[in-house]
């Protein structure tokens, strides 16, 4: 936060938008994961390649590749082991070589592309570990520390990122179609026999590495592009200013309804949305609430972070108000014992039976409990607040009231419709449920299916609009009451309404209604609707109906109800109807918080009651809360003194009460530390300074309000009369989104626990021991600039690791050297005549760990009569069958050859790391042993290589003739030498780091 400008010219730039500085760890990881698929695809290429190049595949004939047919009878006549098997009388007869080309340097894009893909991947992975320890330095608000080490990286990348896939992209290109053209290399009028190139396995991995390389090159396009568009909207060629931003909040809320409409297959409604200004309000309210004339720069990791650390403060402001309360005021807190119950034959009605329980206050007049209320300081005062009580008449009917209709907000979302359609014979596409004026008095249509056998359907609408809302009305004639649910919350529409929570003036509904409404507002959208809802009561002439003089039901009385939007819809549906309907009541289940003002809010009391299950957020949904919501959240992001991944691994693991203020004091510093040096802190109280002349009026819950408390460890919820400015804040829980949902709650109500009265029960709190007052340690902060850190040559141990991966670094070239090349020795042939003690020098041949030297017919027509005229071709061949069979020597060769690139690869790439990162003291031990390793293995394969390649003597067939061979060292022995040495060196150099405590 916020995010990094990498550079700014005039006609382009590049940012790191949407991610700040800090959130560069998914890049890393998605980067990653690229090229571990890049890494995937190559090492099966390479290990291809060199299986092909052991069996000999690698030489191409005249140019001819391995997979034409006539490729076999060309290799037929390279001589493979002229000196060992044949005389000198069948080398003059059938030692024609034919010329040759090597696969290496006539197709040199092949390795040139495997070399450059290797060298990239090298450097990306560098690149990642030293992006991944930049952006962990610093804190959200405070970037500067890593900046500067981030834009040179960056800057990097996009340079490197462009200029070597397109290195790669093209020599693959090149090299696809240099194999392709001319019949796959094999000539025209030739029939391919064996599998081409392209039908190899490795292929399919050479395709990927080619494909994501080219995707890479695409970045730049699409970054001209997006540069293009900014350009144009700095034009003036689209809408400026606040004009532009609200269009576009309202275009973008309406593309992310449009997109849920697509993945539900319009199941989640959205054919009544247009995004023709609908949203027009709440872009209008969100933009007051984030403030035009000052933006505060900040991204969503940065929204994430800062809720979850929000909460936790909150916990931390909690318990330090509960253990403040029990420090002074003696308060017992957090246990609900509704089930000691009181004997009355054996205690008064003045005993406290748990007058035993430490830090007890005795409760004399009724059942109580103490909350926490949250101030507008952002700190919780204990507060007491009544239970509903089994001993008492009215709080017990009210639960059950509670409990009974809250099954009828239940059934209108998704059951009454299937229901008319299975059981009352509807059609499927019908909008209305609606019974003849002379069968309204009759008792059919119950809705027994539903678990609602005392209720008949009278009418329902299944309109959902803008505007209309489905709801039904039923006669309940256990209860002897005429019910009006309605549904709340399920589609595009509804959250449309639920989105235009401006307050609107009630001066006209009243004065429609008969009531005085005057100086009362509550939220727009749900008075549309409120008003269609009265409407359609008045043209259909139901509830006109039940209520006439030749109704049974005339003395029913009145019932309105719904949940979420329905909640808020029923709580203005009833303010509406109670002019007509004095005794009508309304139970309100989570209605949204921005309902109506605060004066009408308590006139309300006398006839609507909501309910409210713990931590739900959608009673606590309104302006003001907004704004308290967004100044905490600022407060709390420029509070965090850790990077950001340090703060997120922190949030990972649960925390509890007893723990929270130690482990909030590692990630946030206390209000009073907060820098104002730090651009954010200076963007943050221009902000505030702006928004402090903002003014608008305050909604709240409507009526009477019921809070269900959860006791936790499954027990029942425990309810009690809460006050409205309980919910003047959004608690950040991990259950404030479940907590909405309605068919829980009616369980949580039909279960909901009861406390006894004075006579029956006593109420109390029990002391948690695990928030007990006790004095905590402080734990010393880790510094920063100890902790460890990559970045390239950052040198933790001072420069000597660097010549040690020098050392290493020349020694694993040597190696390779030597492994790839057939001049490790080369071998000298002679013929000694003994009569006349004259050794005569024939040729001089190379042989190496898996290959030999190829001769060559030196003369122009490549049919060479003489032996003399065979010279040493660049090339090289595999070993035969036959010679590995008979030269046990190579394989064990060769096996220690493998062993030895193993270990001196770890080791060269744990001392790249010690360069760059502070590796523990067991790194070096391991680095020191496997260089070893490596020095021993590498001289191992230079004395079995040099015991059998020793001075010896061939008899043939000419008794006075013998065949002299003697071997020298060559190219491949030297650098095998080498190796060694630069091996034991960075060992003994790796000693001092291996030893150092």
């Amino acid at each position: 936060m916020p995010a990094l400008q990498v550079f700014q010219t005039r006609f382009f730039g590049f940012s790191t938008r949407p991610f700040a500085g800090d959130d560069l760890h998914l890049v890393c990881i998605l980067v990653g994961s690229l090229r571990l698929i890049q890494f995937l695809c190559l090492v099966p290429w390479m290990l291809y390649y060199f299986i092909d190049k052991l069996k000999g595949k690698n030489i191409w004939i005249n140019e001819i590749p391995y997979w034409c047919p006539q490729y076999q009878a060309l290799k037929d006549n390279v001589t493979e082991d002229i000196f060992f098997s044949k005389s000198i009388g069948a080398i003059y007869e059938d030692s024609a070589i034919v010329r040759v080309s090597s696969f290496e340097s006539g197709d040199g894009p092949y390795i040139y592309g495997m070399v450059v893909a290797i060298v990239f991947l090298g450097i990306n992975v560098c690149w990642l570990c030293m992006l991944w320890s930049a952006t962990s330095l610093g804190t959200p608000t405070q970037p500067e520390r890593r900046d500067k080490y981030l834009r040179p990286l960056i800057i990097f990348q996009l340079i490197a990122g462009l200029i070597f896939p397109i290195m790669i992209l093209v020599r693959g290109i090149k090299f696809t179609h240099y194999v392709r053209t001319d019949n796959f290399r094999c000539g025209q009028g030739v029939t391919v026999r064996g599998r081409t190139l392209e039908e190899q396995v490795f292929y399919n991995f050479y395709s990927v590495l080619m494909v994501t390389n080219a995707l890479e090159i695409l970045f730049w396009p699409a970054s001209f592009v997006g540069n293009i568009v900014r350009f144009v909207k700095k034009q003036g060629m689209f809408l400026r200013g606040k004009e532009e931003k609200e269009h576009r909040i309202q275009y973008m809320f309406g593309f992310m309804f449009r997109c849920l409409q697509c993945l539900s297959c319009g199941k989640a409604g959205g054919k009544d949305f247009k995004n023709k200004g609908e949203l027009k309000d709440f872009a209008v309210q969100f933009m007051e609430l984030a403030n035009f004339e000052t933006n505060v720069d900040f991204v969503l990791s940065d929204v994430y972070i800062g809720l979850v650390m929000l909460g936790r403060d909150q916990l931390e402001r909690r318990e330090a108000a509960i253990q403040l309360a029990v420090k002074e005021n003696n308060i017992i807190r957090n246990l609900v014992r509704p089930q000691l119950q009181v004997e009355n034959n054996s205690k008064t009605e003045g005993e406290d039976p748990i007058a035993s329980q430490p830090h007890r206050q005795k409760l004399q007049k009724r059942g109580s409990v103490y909350i926490l209320q949250h101030q507008e300081s952002s700190t919780y005062q204990v507060c007491e607040r009544h239970l509903l009580l089994q001993s008492n008449e009215e709080d017990r009917l009210l639960m059950q009231d509670l409990a009974y209709y809250s099954r009828y907000a239940q059934i209108i979302y998704k059951r009454v419709q299937p229901l008319t359609v299975e059981e009352f014979g509807l059609e499927d596409n019908a909008t209305h449920f609606t019974r003849g004026s002379d069968t309204l008095f009759e008792s059919r249509y119950r809705l027994s299916s539903l678990d609602c056998e005392h209720a008949m359907l009278s009418y329902a609408c299944f309109l959902n609009g803008i505007v209309s809302t489905p709801y039904a009305i039923l006669v309940d004639t256990a209860k002897e009451k005429v019910v009006i649910t309605i549904r709340g919350t399920i589609s595009i529409e509804d959250m449309v309404v639920d989105m235009q929570y401006k307050p609107a003036g009630l001066e006209k509904v009243g004065v429609i209604c008969g009531t005085d409404l005057k100086g009362h507002c509550c939220h727009k959208g749900m008075l549309a609707r409120s008003k269609w809802l009265y409407n359609s009561l008045r043209s259909e002439k139901v509830i006109k109906t039940l209520y006439s003089d030749e109704s049974p039901f005339k003395d029913y009385g009145l019932v309105v109800c719904g949940h979420s939007l329905g909640g808020g819809c029923a709580s203005l549906l009833a303010v509406m109807l109670r002019p007509s309907f004095p005794s009508i009541r309304c139970f309100a289940y989570e209605p949204p918080g921005g309902l109506i003002d605060e004066d009408l809010a308590t006139k309300c009391e006398d006839f609507i009651v909501s309910t409210v299950k713990q931590d739900d957020i959608v009673p606590r949904l309104s302006h003001q809360n907004f704004d308290a919501l967004r100044d905490n959240f600022f407060d709390i992001l420029a509070r965090i003194k850790v990077p950001k991944i340090q703060a997120f691994h922190d949030t990972r693991t649960p925390c509890t009460g007893a723990s929270v203020k130690q482990r909030n004091s590692k990630i946030l510093r206390h209000q009073t530390d907060i820098p104002t040096d730090t651009a954010f802190y200076q963007q943050l109280q221009k902000f505030r300074s702006e928004r402090a002349e903002a003014d608008y009026e305050k909604l709240y819950l409507p009526g009477k309000l019921v809070h269900l408390l959860d006791p936790g460890d499954s027990r029942p919820h425990i309810p009690y009369y809460a006050s409205k400015h309980e919910f003047n804040h959004v608690a950040i829980s991990k259950t404030m989104i479940s907590d909405h949902r309605c068919f829980k709650l009616v369980g949580f109500l039909q279960n909901a626990q009861l406390c006894g009265g004075k006579e029956n029960s006593m109420v109390s709190f029990v002391c948690n021991n695990s928030i007990a007052i006790q004095e905590e340690e402080e734990e010393e902060e880790e510094d920063a600039e100890s902790s460890r850190f990559f970045m390239w040559c950052s040198n933790p141990y001072g420069r000597f690791p660097i010549l040690l991966t020098l050392g290493a670094s020349i020694a694993v070239l040597c190696s390779i050297l030597s492994v790839t090349t057939c001049k490790f020795f080369t071998r000298s042939v002679s013929v000694y005549q003994s009569d006349v003690g004259d050794h005569s020098l024939f040729k001089i041949t190379s042989v190496g760990l898996f290959s030999t030297g190829l001769l060559d017919c030196d003369k122009l027509d490549q049919n060479c009569t003489e032996f003399d005229k065979y010279t040493e071709s660049p090339y090289c061949i595999p070993y035969s069958e036959s010679q590995l069979s008979q030269n046990d020597w190579l394989s064990k060769a060769q096996i220690f050859v493998a062993c030895q690139m193993v270990f001196a690869f770890v080791s060269l790439l744990l001392l790249c790391i010690s360069t760059c990162y502070r590796i523990g003291r067991n790194a070096w031990i391991v680095i020191c042993f496997m260089l070893l390793l490596s020095t021993l293995f590498q001289g191992l394969v230079f004395v079995i290589h040099r015991d059998n390649c020793g001075d010896s003597v061939f008899p043939i067939e000419d008794p006075s003739y013998s065949i002299v061979t003697s071997c020298d060292r060559g190219r491949g022995a030297s650098s095998a030498i080498a190796a060694c040495c630069f091996y034991f060196m960075t060992a003994v150099g790796s000693i001092y780091f291996a030893c150092k405590k």
